[in-house]
C-alpha cells in the first residue's frame, strides 16, 4: 500500500510539473507570432509601396488645381512624373533645357486617341530636331499605357494620371473619369507658349510641330 501511494504521488506530481510546460508555448507562441508582423513591418509595407510606385511616386504634382485652362504665356505647373517606359519627366515652372508637348487625350485604344498617338509617332523624329520632347496623359493605368505604347511602338512617355490631379493642374476637368483633348507646348522659358483645346485629331501633330518651331 505504501509503495501504491508512493507511485501514485509521483505520477501525480509529474502531471503537475507538465502541466506548465503547454501552457508555456502557446504563451510564447502568440509573442512570436506578433513580435513578426512588427519585425517585417518594413517589408511588407515596402512591397505594396513598391508596387503601388507608379500611383505615388510616378506622379508628383506640387501645383495647386486651377479653376480655368492655362493660357499661354503662365508659368507651367510643377510635377514630376514617371511614363510607362520608366523615364523621368519634369517641369518646375522655370527654364529647361528641351521644349515639352504635353498632350491630354481621353482613353488608350479608342480610335481617335490612337490616331492622334500614331500622328506624334510619325512626326518624332521632326519634334526631337526642333528641340522638344512629347509626352501624353491620360487616365488610363500604367498597365494600359504599356499595352497601348507597345501594340503602336509609341517612341513618347505616357503618363497615368488616374485621378486627374495633373489634368487639374493645367486647368483641366477630369471629373467624369478622363480628360478632355487638350496640348500644351510649354517653351524652354518654362511657360505656356500655346494651348490646343477643342483638339482635332487629324492635322493635330503638324501644327503642334509648327507651333513648337515658331516657340524657339
Amino acid at each position: 500500500m505504501k509503495l501504491h501511494a508512493l507511485v501514485a504521488a509521483l505520477s501525480f506530481a509529474a502531471c503537475t510539473r507538465a502541466t506548465p510546460a503547454p501552457s508555456a508555448q502557446p504563451v510564447t507562441a502568440p509573442a512570436e507570432t506578433a513580435a513578426a508582423p512588427a519585425a517585417n513591418a518594413p517589408s511588407t509595407a515596402n512591397a505594396p509601396s513598391a508596387a503601388n510606385a507608379p500611383a505615388g511616386e510616378a506622379l508628383t504634382v506640387t501645383s495647386a488645381p486651377r479653376s480655368a485652362v492655362l493660357a499661354a504665356g503662365d508659368a507651367a505647373p510643377s510635377f514630376r512624373a514617371t511614363t510607362h517606359d520608366g523615364h523621368a519627366v519634369e517641369s518646375t515652372g522655370g527654364p529647361r533645357p528641351r521644349a515639352l508637348v504635353v498632350y491630354f487625350y481621353p482613353r488608350d485604344e479608342t480610335p481617335g486617341c490612337t490616331r492622334e498617338a500614331c500622328a506624334f509617332r510619325d512626326a518624332f523624329r521632326a519634334y526631337t530636331d526642333a528641340g522638344a520632347d512629347i509626352v501624353g496623359v491620360s487616365t488610363d493605368t500604367k498597365q494600359a499605357h504599356e499595352g497601348f505604347a507597345q501594340h503602336h511602338q509609341l517612341p513618347f512617355g505616357l503618363i497615368a494620371d488616374p485621378q486627374g490631379q495633373l489634368a487639374r493642374a493645367f486647368g483641366l476637368d477630369a471629373s467624369g473619369g478622363y480628360a478632355p483633348r487638350t496640348t500644351f507646348v510649354i517653351g524652354r522659358s518654362g511657360r505656356v507658349a500655346r494651348v490646343f483645346e477643342g483638339v482635332r485629331v487629324d492635322g493635330h501633330a503638324d501644327e503642334v510641330l509648327a507651333a513648337v518651331r515658331s516657340a524657339q
